[in-house]
């Protein structure tokens, strides 16, 4: 078993280029080419509401070049979200296959995602018994009903979105700091989340909660606008940023200058807002582009 497989009962983080080399494919690739690459399939998470599955591979190895597009390999240094062995199912992260049960090899998952036809012929397979229970493979690939979040949740998930503090959550529901801290633990935890923004981003794409009403029109946006919204919101990775925004500081401070033109509180509301005019396809439906009254 690695040593990164969680034993907790809480998702912990685990650091690609480190502890995995984490292959994040949409999940309309990654349900025909978890088939076609068969039992040599190693772990894979699968989170149904950011509609991204990651193939997970032993760390410090080579990878081949030329994904298709919409396949990212996840930097170095970012953090994904390893849920508890004993998570496998749900809408939320879970595993597709658990570790302990192979490993995939780089070549095997590059070929089946780049040949149309390995992804329509499944890999041989021993037959199973009749009576054999179905595979954790196979259940994931199963429609699953959503897991709604709890009323408390919901609500704080609203306010979060509006781009309230904690503070002013707390107020608003009537409920102390510390247990409005947890609920927004709970929930980050629940998608696999480790930052606010991304959260807010799954919030948005289960749905389960609204975003907050737009008030005012989407304001111009350049590529290198719309390439920041996307990694925050966690549809695209450092890779699509130019070169001078990867170092950590150059990118938040962008973000910072993108909150102040599009009039946005936080991060989370800065990715509602940005949902609601219709800039990250995917998580809701564009808004009218008309001012509400």
């Amino acid at each position: 078993m690695p040593s990164w497989a969680s034993n907790s009962s809480q998702t912990l983080p685990a650091r690609c280029g480190e502890d995995v080399t984490a292959v994040r494919v949409p999940a309309d690739l990654a349900r025909p080419a978890l088939t076609a690459v068969g039992p040599r399939t190693g772990p894979v998470l699968a989170n149904h509401t950011t509609r991204a599955w990651f193939f997970l591979l032993p760390p410090h190895i080579t990878l081949p070049d030329g994904w298709p597009y919409g396949v990212r390999v996840m930097p170095r240094g970012r953090s994904i979200g390893i849920p508890p062995l004993t998570t496998t199912g749900g809408r939320d992260i879970h595993w597709a296959v658990l570790p302990g049960q192979g490993f995939t090899l780089p070549a095997d998952l590059h070929r089946v995602l780049n040949d149309p036809l390995d992804l329509a012929t499944p890999a041989a397979a021993a037959p199973a018994e009749p009576s054999a229970a179905p595979s954790v493979a196979a259940q994931a690939a199963a429609p699953v009903e959503p897991r709604p979040l709890t009323s408390a949740q919901r609500e704080v998930g609203r306010l979060l979105l509006a781009g309230a503090s904690d503070a002013q959550i707390a107020e608003e529901l009537g409920l102390s700091v510390g247990t409005v801290r947890r609920h927004l633990t709970g929930i980050g935890r629940r998608f696999g989340a480790p930052t606010a923004a991304r959260t807010a981003s799954a919030l948005l794409a289960g749905p389960h909660a609204p975003p907050p009403p737009v008030s005012m029109l989407a304001p111009d946006l350049t590529e290198t606008d719309l390439a920041v919204l996307r990694v925050l919101a966690d549809l695209a990775t450092e890779d699509d940023l130019p070169a001078e925004l990867r170092p950590s500081a150059q990118f938040l401070h962008h973000v910072d200058g993108l909150r102040q033109r599009c009039g946005a509180r936080t991060d989370p509301h800065l990715i509602a807002l940005a949902a609601g005019w219709g800039l990250l396809p995917g998580l809701i439906s564009p808004a009218s582009g008309k001012e509400e009254p």
